[in-house]
């Protein structure tokens, strides 16, 4: 069975399932998207246009890495630099898509997660950006590569294969065609998985 993890950075949700996927002892096909275009594009609203749901989610979430025993520390650097407009966030999403063409995600991607959502690395600097990928033995070059014309177009591809096949937040994982939305679903997935190995 296929199984495709749909994801951005930006969902603590997506974070916490990322922690999950190891223990289904299955490969994943990862698709990195920009979720608040996606939502946009399909009439979704994002957490932070409802502050009650903004403030709410993150005990949630908070409530979810207990649960999981996995680290939770928003990036608040990071944060407060695209709440003002100053970091242009869809930056980690293609340098997802840029690990992938240059075949270093698998070390990348848990990396970068952590990054965002239990670390204080300061990804809005270039030069920090960088030593983060010094410190993963990944060549900087990689954010240059996220910034080209290509990998943009790449992102929009992706966007849009998100879009045709129903996704309207994330996580969102699809065992073949069947669709599961949220870290809460994974016991579905696990489920679906174990049904195709006719275990």
């Amino acid at each position: 069975m296929h199984l495709q993890s749909v994801f951005d950075y930006l969902s603590p949700y997506a974070y916490l399932a990322n922690t999950r996927l190891p223990g289904l002892d299955h490969p994943v096909d990862y698709l990195p998207i920009d979720i608040l275009a996606v939502m946009k594009q399909v009439g979704n609203q994002p957490s932070p246009a409802c502050p009650p749901k903004l403030k709410y989610s993150g005990i949630d979430a908070t409530r979810w890495a207990t649960l999981y025993h996995v680290p939770f520390a928003p990036n608040s650097a990071l944060f407060q630099a695209m709440r003002a407009g100053r970091f242009d966030a869809t930056l980690l999403i293609r340098a997802a898509i840029a690990a992938q063409q240059t075949a270093v995600f698998e070390t990348f991607h848990p990396a970068l997660f952590a990054a965002v959502w239990a670390s204080s690395t300061d990804l809005t600097n270039s030069e920090v950006r960088k030593d983060f990928l010094q410190s993963l033995n990944i060549d900087t070059d990689l954010w240059h590569l996220a910034d080209t014309p290509a990998i943009r177009t790449q992102l929009a591809a992706n966007n849009a294969q998100a879009v045709e096949k129903g996704v309207f937040g994330v996580p969102t994982f699809f065992c073949n065609d069947e669709m599961f939305f949220g870290n809460d679903r994974l016991d579905f997935v696990r489920a679906a998985l174990t049904q195709a190995k006719g275990v």
